[in-house]
């Protein structure tokens, strides 16, 4: 089956573009850029037919529609491909796939491209996050504790490295509480730990 994926924020109100040339049904998300694709109530619906092998092709307007920034966009494509199902981009002029179901060499090449993106954005934001730790520490912030933990934010991502590890590769909240093996709310306690280290460093 054929399928066409479009997501717009809640505050773009012209999908026309999006919608030229669709093909199959659609799913459509009406959601932050910011939102991981899993996290989208589509598009983790679009995954889920896509593992069911309901969907062969999947149209969209550009890359970007498929994840908050470069890990995601990339963690979305290879499991489509996996999958063996077909992304054609519109503005790209990409498809993944060639028509005897192997990898297209230019699409191959954008996962590269992608991957090395990834790659520097996920070391640019660990860098980040231990200088906003080191620098709190300097400076004697966090001394109160993150709710619920009895630890200071410092300490909790300290403490919970294994969870800021997978948070930075771009993973969900449920995907790391079971890549871990720890509880969604120490997830959620150990983001919101660093998005107040991130937002007073």
């Amino acid at each position: 089956m054929k399928a066409t994926y479009v997501r717009v924020s809640t505050f773009e109100q012209n999908i026309s573009r999006q919608l030229e040339g669709k093909e199959g049904e659609i799913y459509w998300d009406k959601v932050s850029g910011m939102t991981a694709f899993k996290e989208r109530e589509d598009g983790a619906r679009l995954l889920k037919d896509a593992e069911e092998g309901l969907i062969d092709t999947l149209q969209i307007h550009s890359i970007d529609r498929l994840g908050r920034d470069a890990i995601d966009v990339l963690q979305t494509i290879k499991r489509f491909t996996e999958l063996g199902v077909n992304v054609k981009s519109k503005k790209e002029g990409l498809n993944t796939l060639l028509e005897n179901g192997e990898q297209n060499p230019v699409a191959k090449l954008l996962v590269s491209v992608l991957s090395t993106l990834a790659e520097i954005d996920y070391n640019n934001r660990r860098e980040a996050q231990r200088e906003g730790i080191q620098k709190a520490k300097l400076e004697g912030k966090y001394k109160g504790r993150a709710p619920g933990t009895g630890l200071s934010d410092t300490d909790m991502v300290e403490k919970h490295a294994d969870i800021v590890e997978e948070l930075n590769k771009g993973e969900s909240i449920r995907r790391t509480a079971k890549l871990t093996e720890k509880s969604k709310s120490t997830v959620q306690r150990v983001k919101k730990a660093l998005e107040r280290i991130d937002e007073n460093s």
